[in-house]
């Protein structure tokens, strides 16, 4: 049997504690509130989005007004002057591709 230099047992990695099983239920309070100062950067990265989204939506319902505008000035300027539809006629058929059919389909050796 031999002895370490120190009379003790040596021991291997298994021998080694660690808080690796451990479970608390409570969180330490520095990292509650490092939780909640990522929460609240989140909320203002949200905020911004949707501050972001609102502008857009202004800009394309102002962009639809002026549509608008625009059509009735041009329909207020046609003022009754616009063109009657016509009736449309039946399109002519022309000959050109149809070529008469002579003969059967033959083969020649």
């Amino acid at each position: 049997m031999t002895m370490s230099a120190h009379g003790r047992p040596l021991r291997g990695l298994a021998d080694l504690r660690t808080l690796t099983g451990r479970s608390d239920t409570q969180i330490p309070a520095h990292k509650a509130y490092l939780r909640i100062s990522f929460l609240e950067l989140e909320k203002a990265r949200r905020m911004q989005e949707i501050r972001t989204a609102n502008d857009r939506f202004a800009v394309v319902n102002a962009r639809f007004r002026e549509i608008d505008a625009e059509i009735a000035d041009i329909l207020a300027s046609l003022n009754g002057t616009a063109p009657r539809a016509h009736a449309l006629e039946a399109p002519h058929r022309s000959a050109v591709g149809l070529r008469p059919v002579k003969r059967q389909f033959q083969i020649s050796y």
